[in-house]
């Protein structure tokens, strides 16, 4: 169910106190706005199914076990030996004298 929805069923519930509602209606407008926050929107989700007793939806599995951000621990290794090459040639670069 899109965020929006949720928002509006948990309004329409009549069950949240005026704190909870002012905050509701603040990102329901962030979210009309394309500004509500990714942690707002795992929170209005979480509430919801905790209020609704509705399931909470499942995380997505991983693409391939053994993967973060799609790369091996060996993957990783590389990434980082690499960052630390181009850094301390930077290191070089800037400690060089300036002809």
């Amino acid at each position: 169910m899109p965020i929006d929805a949720l928002i509006k069923e948990l309004l329409q519930s009549g069950s949240m106190n005026e704190d909870t509602t002012a905050d509701l209606n603040r990102m329901l407008a962030e979210f009309d706005s394309g500004a509500l926050h990714p942690d707002d929107a795992d929170y209005i989700t979480a509430l919801h199914a905790r209020l609704t007793g509705a399931p909470p939806p499942e995380a997505a599995p991983p693409s391939e076990p053994g993967l973060l951000d799609g790369l091996s621990i060996e993957g990783w290794r590389e990434r980082a030996l690499r960052a630390e090459a181009e850094l301390a040639q930077l290191k070089d670069d800037a400690s060089a004298p300036a002809t």
